[in-house]
């Protein structure tokens, strides 16, 4: 029997920063194609590797809203949007 451990809990927090940092957080994160929240969780999650907080080995959480995201879409290998 193999016992597979649930996905850490994201947490919701507040904080105040520069306007300005929300709007290059926003930039970068559309750049990038993906949410404000995925890429500063990224960015920070990287950081904290980078510091030796986090594991080398660690892994990001991923996506959690439901489905099997490890795999691609008919429309991702066909090189269309979904």
């Amino acid at each position: 029997m193999t016992c597979i451990p649930a996905p850490m809990p994201r947490k919701r927090r507040s904080y105040n920063i520069d306007e300005r940092l929300i709007d290059v957080l926003s930039e970068l994160a559309q750049r990038d194609n993906m949410s404000a929240n995925r890429y500063l969780e990224n960015l920070i999650f990287s950081h904290g590797q980078q510091r030796g907080i986090l594991g080398m080995d660690a892994k990001p959480l991923g996506e959690t809203r439901g489905g099997d995201h490890s795999k691609p879409t008919q429309a991702a290998t066909e090189g269309k949007a979904e």
